[in-house]
């Protein structure tokens, strides 16, 4: 097949449905206090509108630039924060913690990134993961089949072998959705091997049509989620209970209900919301309502 050939194979037409209008429609919904909910809600009704078994939503930064960028394994990108629909298997949680929570997540200084790279690129780089960065700046839909990577080379990988085929994942569609110059969002969608059915069907290109326009139709929602881990205006995400408490001030909950909920002192979270609006550049919480309502332009980040 030419590369061409592959290319438009590679991107099928949209496929927008009445489902996918009501989709949408229920995504415009959600308030900007509920990311997460509208996140679930979008995956659940991926996962079976094209048969999947999960997904997981990644956000990644721009933290390389020019020379650095185009010397380095993930082209100057790095992921910040993962959001999977389904809690991860406890082999998958092992990868996580022996690799990407201490490196891909790390220190951003050259030298720890090649030091921490050093004896483990060949395992934990995968060809799926520096193609998706390749294609950063615009949307894209691949399937693992589709042409976009050398599948048959990419199946002898012992990135392969740990990240798939030791996670039981049979096939992935990867969606990636440019939020800004600096932001790619990006959607995984897996098909696993089950004791009765261990060879699975790979998505189709129908499946990756109805996909694609069902991501492609809710940029909102990738810009609430980049916000939501304070990715939009720092390259560092904020911490689990900052996170939990900027989702809280966009409620109608006061700062004593936020700080019951969260199980803080009010003096404790008082600071926590002066250190966030700090953060966010902002000076109340309407403010803040009107950056995540896309009516107060954002900070540039110093990334």
């Amino acid at each position: 097949m030419s590369s061409t050939a592959r290319r438009a194979r590679a991107t099928p037409a949209y496929r927008v449905t009445e489902a996918t209008y009501a989709l949408w429609e229920r995504l415009a919904s959600f308030p900007a206090g509920e990311t997460d909910a509208a996140l679930r809600h979008l995956m659940e009704w991926l996962s079976r509108e094209i048969g999947a078994d999960t997904a997981l939503w990644i956000g990644a930064v721009r933290a390389l630039r020019g020379a650095a960028a185009k010397d380095d394994l993930f082209y100057g990108w790095r992921l910040r924060a993962r959001h999977p629909l389904q809690p991860d298997s406890a082999y998958y949680r092992k990868l996580l913690e022996h690799y990407y929570t201490g490196h891909h997540y790390g220190k951003l200084t050259e030298s720890f990134y090649n030091r921490s790279h050093e004896d483990k690129r060949d395992a934990h780089v995968g060809m799926t993961g520096r193609a998706s960065l390749a294609g950063a700046g615009r949307f894209r839909v691949h399937r693992l089949r589709d042409g976009w990577i050398d599948f048959a080379a990419f199946r002898r990988t012992l990135h392969y072998e740990l990240y798939y085929r030791g996670d039981g994942i049979v096939d992935r569609m990867t969606i990636g959705f440019p939020v800004s110059p600096n932001a790619e969002s990006f959607l995984l969608i897996d098909r696993r091997a089950t004791p009765g059915n261990p060879r699975r069907r790979p998505f189709t290109a129908r499946d990756a049509a109805i996909a694609g326009a069902a991501v492609r139709g809710a940029p909102e929602l990738h810009r609430r989620m980049f916000l939501s881990y304070g990715l939009l205006v720092n390259e560092k995400p904020l911490s689990p209970m900052e996170r939990r408490i900027v989702l809280a001030l966009l409620t109608e909950r006061s700062e004593k209900q936020i700080a019951a909920s969260t199980g803080q002192s009010f003096s404790t979270l008082h600071k926590y919301v002066s250190t966030l609006y700090k953060r966010f550049g902002v000076k109340s919480r309407s403010a803040l309502a009107a950056m995540w309502l896309g009516a107060r332009p954002l900070r540039t980040p110093s990334i």
